[in-house]
């Protein structure tokens, strides 16, 4: 039977966690339906022997791709690369899917043409295993959406066009083929971004898919990790922007599209620098390097994002703290500073 959709699981020294990914896959309604490739991006623990394991119990189910230590892109790369199914799903190797969702999940790709699924996910607390839901807040659910529609109702979709959210037709993907960068954090951006911005059809499911493990001191998005890896924030929005810039022929929505997605690694940026760095002079210092970064490739990208900085570099010279800084996420005022800035930015 035809694949209906390839999982692929980008694995390096995650011999801790593999089992799990793995064992969730196993709901046997799907097993001839879908295929699971295990990209082992050069582990040196026992990752590729556990990939082995299954691949011995389940060979018409999962596969082994052994390479060389390229990165979490260059997995993703290699991994999608080889997939046959009609659609591509990543998930990483520390993460899992809700087995016993899985079946509705294939049949309705089975019936589905749209170049883009979108699933809501849950965030899984590794200390507590307290879930924190993200989801889209739509009327409709499973019809056809264009990206148009997206960029005009953005805040009712934005959470899902993430890493954890978004699938993609195989065929639809390897036409608008986009290499990942080898060796560099936080490219999930751009694998969300760039092909998803000539997608024609959208598809969203209220289906939740997608368990996010977070908590773990080694993941990219820990305080520490995200300080020390700036670098590879200004790399993404790089390449972000020089792809916008090279392709004038895209759409408005599409343009629109990648100029949001690249707002929200912008203002991460922002968050880590002037933020979550106890060196504020330092932090602060960072992010008016990496201004004029965005200032000398877009001065487009530039006015719409600097209003909100000064909204940063405020907190910054006050010498706000990261927890102070994510209560006042959901406070009132800071809502309604939101909403003034918003109402500003139209006029």
């Amino acid at each position: 039977m035809d694949k209906i959709v390839s999982f692929i699981i980008p694995s390096y020294n995650v011999e801790k966690y593999l089992n799990v990914c793995l064992t969730s896959f196993l709901n046997k309604e799907v097993l001839d339906q879908i295929e699971v490739i295990v990209v082992d991006d050069g582990s040196k623990d026992q990752t590729a022997q556990i990939a082995r394991t299954y691949i011995e119990q389940y060979p018409q189910v999962f596969r082994l791709i052994s390479k060389e230590n390229g990165g979490h892109g260059s997995a993703i790369n290699a991994g999608t690369a080889q997939a046959v199914g009609r659609y591509l799903k990543v998930i990483d190797a520390d993460d899992w899917v809700v087995t016993e969702n899985l079946k509705e999940f294939v049949d309705k790709l089975a019936d589905c043409s749209a170049d883009v699924v979108l699933n809501p996910y849950h965030q899984v607390d590794m200390q507590t295993g307290e879930k924190t839901v993200w989801r889209m807040f739509l009327d409709r659910y499973e019809t056809l959406y264009t990206l148009e529609n997206v960029v005009q109702n953005w805040k009712n979709f934005d959470r899902c066009f993430a890493f954890h959210g978004i699938c993609y037709n195989r065929e639809f993907y390897q036409k608008h083929r986009y290499e990942l960068p080898e060796k560099i954090f936080y490219e999930d951006h751009e694998y969300t971004t760039i092909p998803c911005s000539y997608a024609a059809s959208i598809y969203p499911m209220d289906l939740y898919l997608y368990q996010y493990l977070v908590g773990n001191a080694e993941q990219s998005v820990s305080v520490t990790n995200r300080l020390k890896r700036m670098s590879h924030v200004e790399k993404v929005t790089e390449d972000l922007i020089r792809h916008y810039n090279a392709h004038p022929e895209l759409s408005d929505a599409a343009k629109e599209y990648i100029y949001k997605k690249t707002e929200g690694v912008i203002l991460s940026y922002y968050v880590a620098g002037c933020i979550m760095n106890p060196d504020k002079k330092k932090g602060r210092n960072d992010c008016l390097r990496y201004n004029a970064m965005i200032q000398n490739l877009n001065m487009k990208f530039w006015n719409r994002v600097s209003k909100k900085f000064k909204m940063y570099l405020w907190m910054n010279r006050f010498g706000i703290t990261f927890p102070v800084y994510e209560k006042m996420l959901h406070s009132e005022i800071y809502n309604r500073l939101r909403h003034n800035q918003k109402i500003e930015s139209e006029k």
